[in-house]
């Protein structure tokens, strides 16, 4: 922790006012969890002072214990260790009050990893390529949606107002108006992004009335990518407030508009740095990016309730809609699972369009590299690439819904050594606790439709 010692200590002569430190745990699902620690005392994290339970994780979306789990009273609920991560640490541009953001990882008190961080299980597939003499590099791509940040007495949100006043209604797509009307607010989205230490980049109007798409800078460590679409949306989340509006990450905010995806763009360089994906002047990729295409093709669906975790997600997967549902894989073709934009030159690499922008980035990556790393080692086939519309017969169908995803995931041996038996255990559990409240409920939809008909 030298290093987080060092950086805090160089922030904070250059940023004497900061009067707190929002120390940030990123759960399953990717709800920001954590504490605030004085400024004063911020040698604490360099120390390992911060504690939590590591039962945090586990939390569900309505921040309940996972009962099935057995991992929070059932065995007296103890502390895991927090560690700041040196390079995503900074001050929040957003806030009022002077607050640095730093952004944590969690062990064991005997310092063996915490099982169920998120970010440790990431760790393991990472640790797996560096004993191959491989290294990902990854950009990960973000959508969103801005809303008004009252909703009304449904509780359904509204879109944005953008130049005269006038909601968002239709489709909005590369508009550069559009982008004017939000530029202050992207300008300082971005801004606050690398004052946390994510490479934020390109900004596009997408197709849904106030959806955009933020791009992160291609990393040559994945977790730091993971690290920096964690920090962006935090960042994306807390201007968004300061100007009167809410980001949604929901999958399918809308029904009759375009969902929100999290792509994420991955090559493989060797200790040489050369891209072992380039396939020269070739016109198909060569046999290295064949077989980590061919093991995403045969982990996808068993993945799948990593990339779609929420009952809202299965909203977004439907024909024609970019979102992808079936298993299938293509050169330049935005409509498949797998896009190889490049095949040959550094720029050689793989997109995978599955997970949406409710995914969590550490465990969708997890997927990815995992299911790339075993289609290398075993020269996976992925057979033809798709060149139009995906559909029966140019790939497996993904789960269609959130209980089959969970049961593929449960039934999955991939995942359990992808991402540690325990942490796919609990995951799963917490995915079912969650399924089961939420089906409970009854919808409007239904009250609609059933109660004067039947």
């Amino acid at each position: 922790m030298k290093a987080f010692a060092a950086r805090a200590a160089a922030f904070m002569a250059d940023n004497p006012d900061i009067e707190i430190v929002e120390c940030v745990f990123p759960d399953m699902n990717g709800v920001m969890r954590g504490k605030w620690v004085p400024a004063a005392q911020i040698d604490k994290l360099a120390k390992g002072d911060v504690r939590l339970p590591m039962s945090v994780y586990n939390l569900d979306i309505a921040s309940e214990d996972t009962l099935a789990a057995k991992i929070a009273v059932d065995i007296g609920d103890p502390d895991g260790v927090g560690w700041p991560i040196p390079h995503a640490f900074g001050r929040a541009l957003w806030v009022e009050r002077p607050t640095a953001l730093a952004l944590m990882t969690m062990t064991q008190p005997d310092g063996s990893p915490c099982v169920y961080d998120p970010r440790q299980a990431l760790a393991r597939v990472v640790a797996r390529f560096a004993e191959k003499g491989l290294t990902p590099v990854v950009a990960p791509e973000l959508e969103f949606y801005f809303v008004d940040a009252e909703t009304d007495e449904a509780g359904i949100p509204s879109t944005p107002r953008g130049m005269g006043g006038d909601r968002l209604e239709s489709s909005q797509v590369y508009m550069l108006d559009v982008k004017s009307a939000f530029a202050a607010v992207l300008a300082e989205i971005d801004a606050a992004a690398k004052a946390l230490g994510a490479p934020a980049e390109a900004a596009i109007a997408e197709f849904g009335p106030g959806q955009f798409e933020i791009n992160l800078a291609h990393t040559a460590d994945p977790l730091a990518a993971a690290d920096h679409a964690v920090l962006l949306r935090r960042a994306i989340r807390g201007v968004a407030r300061k100007h009167g509006m809410e980001a949604c990450f929901m999958a399918k905010p809308y029904g009759d508009h375009s969902g929100s995806g999290q792509h994420f763009h991955v090559s493989l360089v060797d200790e040489d740095g050369h891209n072992v994906f380039d396939a020269g002047a070739a016109d198909r990729p060569n046999d290295l990016m064949r077989g980590a295409v061919g093991g995403l093709i045969e982990t996808m669906a068993e993945s799948t309730l990593l990339f779609a975790p929420h009952l809202n997600s299965y909203r977004r997967l439907r024909p024609g809609t970019y979102a992808p549902c079936y298993a299938a894989w293509g050169l330049d073709n935005r409509g498949v699972a797998v896009r190889c934009p490049s095949i040959h030159g550094p720029a050689a690499r793989i997109e995978h369009r599955v997970a949406g922008a409710d995914a969590n980035p550490y465990l969708a990556l997890a997927a990815i590299l995992a299911g790339m790393l075993r289609g290398v080692e075993r020269g996976a086939d992925p057979g033809d690439p798709v060149s139009g519309e995906p559909g029966p017969g140019t790939g497996g169908a993904l789960p269609g819904n959130w209980q089959a995803a969970i049961a593929a995931f449960e039934a999955s041996r991939f995942v359990r050594e992808a991402l540690g038996r325990e942490f796919a255990r609990v995951y799963a559990l917490m995915k079912r606790q969650e399924m089961e409240r939420l089906l409970r409920r009854v919808t409007d939809a239904e009250y609609d439709a059933y109660l004067r008909v039947l």
